[in-house]
């Protein structure tokens, strides 16, 4: 039996009537969500501590980091793997994985997908059947909410 939910949703991050946000606007928003997790999802996130930072063998910028979940009150360690200016994978210590992804369409939009692979040992299929109605949601929630607080920042010229 499988304890995994596997989730993605996508969104457009500049959706008609918005100021465009360009590439490099939404990396550095990224970058940020990595040390600052409650600017983009204070709903689920309280704090963000970074613990370390380092480079990995193939360049890329990789964070430790624990961060505070709101409702549980949990504090979760997390590795952050930065692969610029494609995606940010988050990883959990029991194997949950989050991928922030920004990908490009035919016609040059940019669009922003998280993937989820959320696992639940030892939950029943009902319980994980259930888990996985909140986690859609909350993965929609996350994605709009993360470009809303971009267009945001840039507004406010910080980034």
């Amino acid at each position: 039996m499988s304890s995994t939910n596997n989730v993605a949703f996508t969104a457009p991050i500049n959706p008609p009537g918005t100021t465009p946000l360009s590439l490099s606007q939404i990396w550095a928003g990224l970058l940020l969500k990595i040390r600052s997790a409650e600017t983009f999802v204070a709903a689920a996130i309280e704090s963000t501590d970074v613990i370390s930072e380092s480079t990995d063998s193939q360049g890329n910028s990789v964070t430790t980091r624990e961060v505070l979940f709101r409702e549980t009150q949990k504090k979760v360690k997390e590795v952050v793997t930065a692969f610029e200016t494609c995606r940010v994978e988050f990883q959990q210590p029991d194997g949950s994985r989050v991928s922030n992804v920004i990908s490009e369409g035919a016609g040059g939009e940019l669009y922003m997908t998280y993937i989820f692979e959320w696992r639940h040992p030892g939950v029943s299929n009902e319980e994980l059947a259930a888990l996985l109605e909140k986690e859609k949601k909350m993965s929609k929630m996350a994605v709009e909410g993360t470009i809303k607080v971009m267009h945001q920042l840039a507004e406010e010229k910080k980034i």
